[in-house]
């Protein structure tokens, strides 16, 4: 089952990197009731479905009939702060309408829309799954993200794998996690990492944390690991080089 992630990497210079998905239910595991995803708090026309889903047990079927539906949450974050924000989508390919949209909003402490809308799609439909990645800035005085998006009318929407995450990387020297070279993504028979120096271990783990891949390197600048037996899905590639540790995600998707 999927959970929000913690992920808290101890440098070896004695610096933090921390990466925490803080959309709760991010993977629609849990459910109040078939029509409730527990933790999302706008939930409109959203049913527990467990056939379509990217991975675990289940994903959110919304469907827009003569009017948009909206599902969404909010998100307590600090001002002034980078965030990543992404999610897996597929509209059912019996869709008529304009499919889904994003409409994400900042909000001061009192709950009070500062910036409307902060992020604001166009009209997106996808018969196979489908990442949406944005990278956002929190503005000065935002105390929460109201993470919303929207299936239209005429529209069937499929809402899987959320993540909103702060943006950290180490400060210890030049090096960032972005420069680092992960392809492809997504990822089917094998996973190249590239762009690095002196790799030493690199793990790979599930959304739910566990370790599905993990090998020792010996000062390489480059890897290249085999992914085809795994599950379709996110997952957490954790690369340790000398004097740092890295942290990336990348999705595991089989060939059709």
């Amino acid at each position: 089952m999927k959970r929000a992630i913690f992920f808290v990497l101890l440098l070896l210079t004695g610096s933090l990197l921390l990466s925490q998905n803080l959309v709760t239910n991010p993977g629609f595991e849990t459910w109040d009731r078939t029509d409730k995803p527990t933790g999302w708090t706008n939930t409109q026309g959203c049913l527990q479905e467990s056939v379509v889903v990217m991975s675990g047990n289940f994903s959110c079927r919304q469907e827009g009939t003569t009017s948009s539906r909206d599902l969404g949450q909010r998100i307590i974050v600090k001002p002034s702060t980078h965030y990543r924000f992404s999610f897996l989508y597929k509209t059912d390919p019996g869709t008529t309408g304009n499919g889904c949209r994003v409409w994400c909003s900042w909000l001061d402490n009192s709950q009070t829309v500062i910036d409307d809308p902060v992020l604001h799609s166009g009209f997106m439909k996808s018969e196979n799954w489908l990442k949406y990645e944005e990278p956002v800035t929190s503005p000065d005085g935002a105390g929460y993200f109201y993470l919303l998006v929207r299936t239209l009318s005429n529209s069937v929407t499929y809402w899987d794998d959320f993540i909103f995450e702060e943006d950290i990387v180490s400060t210890d020297n030049e090096t960032t996690i972005e420069e680092i070279k992960i392809y492809p993504n997504p990822a089917h028979n094998y996973l190249i990492i590239s762009n690095i120096q002196n790799i030493q271990h690199i793990d790979i783990q599930s959304i739910t944390g566990n370790v599905v891949w993990e090998g020792d390197f010996h000062g390489e600048d480059s890897a290249t690991i085999p992914v085809a037996g795994m599950v379709n899905g996110i997952y957490f590639i954790k690369i340790k080089s000398a004097g740092e540790y890295y942290l990336r995600k990348f999705i595991k998707k089989s060939n059709l």
